[in-house]
């Protein structure tokens, strides 16, 4: 397989609530013509996926604490060449870091698109990540095994302050809490 055959698609079709800036990120490096999920593309950077997991009970959000940025956020990373879809590659993601695997997806489109920045390390350069978000309710709240991450848990939706979650990560969170009570 070649990548996540609906990236384009979803980024072309993705509508910014405020954040207009990582669109255009993303819409510039889809131009380039290059197939920049690609882990090995870092000018600017590359795409990634990541899922934002509402609790069965739609009360909390799932958030990892990252080991290498030390910082609590959505599980996510790197597209795979076996990822036929973006929410493949999330889904996997999410599995892989929290062991979730039963989840519904909410909504058909993006939840949201983050351009930051990722600092070099000794076998990258510094670059951007443009993560594609994909919104989910989990069928169950029990988490683990997790090997990939420092910590997982369920927080409610009103206490991510007390985890100094970054603005995207509100926005969306947001966003997220706004369609699952809405279903």
């Amino acid at each position: 397989m070649a990548g996540p055959s609906d990236l384009e698609s979803l980024i072309r079709a993705y509508a910014p609530d405020g954040d207009t800036a990582s669109h255009a990120i993303a819409l510039g490096v889809l131009d380039t013509g290059r197939q920049m999920w690609r882990r090995s593309e870092f000018y600017p950077g590359h795409f990634t996926a990541s899922g934002f997991v509402a609790s069965p009970d739609r009360a909390a959000l799932l958030l990892i604490h990252h080991a290498r940025l030390g910082a609590w956020l959505q599980p996510g990373g790197h597209i795979e060449r076996s990822d036929a879809s973006v929410e493949d590659a999330a889904r996997r993601e999410v599995e892989e870091e929290t062991g979730l695997g039963d989840l519904d997806r909410v909504g058909k489109g993006l939840l949201r698109i983050d351009a930051h920045p990722i600092p070099a390390n000794a076998d990258e350069p510094a670059h951007v990540h443009i993560d594609l978000a994909i919104g989910f309710v989990s069928r169950t709240d029990a988490i683990g095994p997790i090997a990939e991450v420092l910590d997982a848990r369920w927080v409610g939706f009103d206490d991510l302050g007390d985890y100094d979650v970054d603005g995207a990560v509100h926005a969306a969170a947001g966003t997220l809490r706004d369609r699952v009570t809405a279903m």
